[in-house]
C-alpha cells in the first residue's frame, strides 16, 4: 500500500494508486516496518480488503434478495430459500476474486507474487461467476418449468430440462476458454490442436452422436411426452425427464432408470398414457351348481352395472357364458375403462367389482373356486351300485326335443330382460379386438 508522508509529491503515485484512489495519509515511519516478510502497512491493506470483500458480499446478496422478493411478490418463495444458501457461495468467490484482483496491485508486492496472486485471483472469479451462471439458470429454469407446469402442452415440459441443459453447457464452455485466456494459454492454437484428433474423437463418440440424434427424433416425433406411462426397451415407469443424451424413467418401484435416446430409436415404445381406454378383461368362475336362469341373471346383471357405470365404455362391452372350466362355469367380461391415469383406472375396477359381487349375493350365486370332489363307488362288502339307464326312446325323445321343432333348446340368446345385452357394434371394434 502506498501511503503519502508529509511533503511527499502525489504525482509520484503509480497510475493504479492514483485510479484507485487509495487514503492518503500521514504515517509514522514504522507502517513500512516487516514482520515475516510483509510490512505492516500491507498487513493493514489485508484487513481493508477483508473488510470490502465482507460489506461488497453482504450488500450483493442484500440487493439480489430484494430483486428477487419484489419481482415475485405473491408467489411461492420455497425455492428461492435454498437456492440463496446455494448463490452464496458463488457470489463469495466471485467478489473476493475481483476484488482482490483490483485492490491486491496496490499493496505493492513483487511483481512474481503479483503476476501468482493476479492467474489465482482470475480462476476464483472465473468459478464464481460460473457458480452464479448455475444458481441463476436454475431460478430461472425452476420459474419456467412452474409456469409450464400450469399449461395444457407438456411438450414445454420436456423442453425446459433440455433448454436448462443446453445453457449450462454453453456458459461452462465460455467460463473454460475464458479461464484458459487469462492462464495465457493460446485458445486458438488448443482449438486448432483439438481438430487433428477429431477423427478419433468422432470414433470415440459414435454413441454420444447416436443418443443426441435420439434425443432430436424423441422431440420431433413425441412418441411420448413427460409424465407418460411407457413401456420401452424392458423398462416400464413414467417419463420423468427428456434430455440430449437419456430419457429418465421412473418406475413402479420407485427407482430411476437412465434410457440412452439411442436405445429408443431402435426399440418399440409402447406409450400407455396415449390409450383413449383401458382394457379390463377378467372371467369370472361360478359354481357349478348354479342354474341356468340364474347364469343367465347374472350375466345380464354384470351388462346393467357396465351401463349404469359413467366410467365405463359404453359403445363397446361383451359380458357371455363362456365355457366350462375344470371346477367353474366360466363367464368373460371383456370391457373398456375411460380413465386418465392408473389411480383412476384402479378406482373404477374396484366399483365394478363390488357391485358384482353384490348382484351374485342378491341373485345367490357363488363364485367357484377350485376343487376335488370324491365319489366313492361301493364300500368293502356292498353291492356296487349301478345307475338306471334310460330306455332308447326316452333318450331319443330327450334329443328331439333340443332338436329342430323341439322346446327345450334355445335357438338364440333368450334374455330375462331387455336392453342388457353386450354391445359389439363399435367403430373402434377391430382395433380394440386386436
Amino acid at each position: 500500500m502506498v501511503i503519502i508522508r508529509n511533503n511527499a509529491d502525489i504525482n509520484t503515485l503509480t497510475a493504479p494508486d492514483r485510479y484507485f484512489g487509495n487514503m492518503i495519509v500521514a504515517a509514522p515511519n514504522w507502517f513500512t516496518d516487516e514482520y515475516l516478510g510483509i510490512e505492516i502497512e500491507q498487513y493493514i491493506g489485508f484487513g481493508l480488503l477483508a473488510i470490502i470483500i465482507t460489506v461488497v458480499h453482504f450488500a450483493l446478496l442484500k440487493l439480489i434478495d430484494m430483486f428477487v422478493r419484489r419481482r415475485y411478490a405473491g408467489s411461492d418463495l420455497t425455492f428461492w430459500d435454498a437456492e440463496r444458501r446455494r448463490l452464496n457461495r458463488g457470489i463469495l468467490l466471485l467478489t473476493v476474486g475481483i476484488t482482490v484482483l483490483l485492490g491486491f496491485p496496490i499493496l505493492d508486492f513483487d511483481t512474481e507474487v503479483e503476476n501468482v496472486v493476479d492467474q489465482a485471483t482470475t480462476l476464483i472469479a472465473a468459478v464464481g461467476t460460473l457458480m452464479v451462471a448455475y444458481r441463476a439458470i436454475d431460478i430461472v429454469m425452476d420459474v419456467l418449468a412452474r409456469r409450464a407446469s400450469e399449461t395444457e402442452s407438456k411438450l414445454d415440459d420436456s423442453l425446459v430440462p433440455l433448454f436448462r441443459t443446453s445453457v449450462r453447457l454453453f456458459v461452462t464452455f465460455v467460463g473454460i476458454l475464458f479461464v484458459l485466456q487469462n492462464l495465457d494459454i493460446n485458445v486458438s492454437s488448443l482449438i486448432a490442436g483439438l481438430g487433428l484428433g477429431g477423427l478419433a474423437i468422432a470414433l470415440a463418440a459414435q454413441d454420444t452422436v447416436r443418443n443426441l440424434l435420439g434425443g432430436v427424433t424423441i422431440f420431433a416425433d413425441k412418441p411420448f411426452e413427460v409424465g407418460d406411462w411407457v413401456v420401452v426397451d424392458g423398462v416400464e415407469g413414467t417419463v420423468e425427464a427428456v434430455g440430449f443424451r437419456s430419457t429418465r424413467v421412473r418406475t413402479f418401484y420407485n427407482s430411476l432408470i437412465s434410457v440412452p435416446n439411442g436405445n429408443l430409436m431402435d426399440s418399440g415404445i409402447d406409450n400407455m398414457g396415449k390409450r383413449r381406454w383401458r382394457r379390463y378383461k377378467t372371467t369370472l368362475g361360478v359354481a357349478y351348481h348354479t342354474k341356468p336362469d340364474q347364469l343367465q341373471a347374472f350375466v345380464e346383471g354384470i351388462r346393467a352395472i357396465i351401463q349404469a357405470n359413467p366410467g365405463m365404455r359404453q359403445d363397446y362391452y361383451i359380458v357371455e357364458f363362456h365355457g366350462f372350466g375344470p371346477t367353474s362355469l366360466d363367464i368373460l367380461v371383456y370391457c373398456f375403462i375411460d380413465a386418465e391415469d392408473w389411480n383412476q383406472e384402479l378406482r373404477t375396477r374396484h366399483v365394478l367389482n363390488l357391485d358384482i359381487m353384490r348382484l351374485a349375493e342378491s341373485l345367490q350365486v357363488e363364485f367357484a373356486f377350485p376343487t376335488q370332489t370324491l365319489h366313492i363307488a361301493r364300500m368293502p362288502g356292498e353291492p356296487q351300485q349301478l345307475p338306471e339307464i334310460p330306455e332308447r326312446t326316452d333318450l331319443r325323445d330327450v334329443i328331439n326335443s333340443f332338436g329342430p321343432g323341439g322346446n327345450n333348446g334355445q335357438r338364440i340368446d333368450q334374455p330375462i330382460t331387455d336392453g342388457h345385452e353386450s354391445v359389439l357394434e363399435s367403430p373402434y371394434a377391430q382395433a380394440d379386438e386386436g
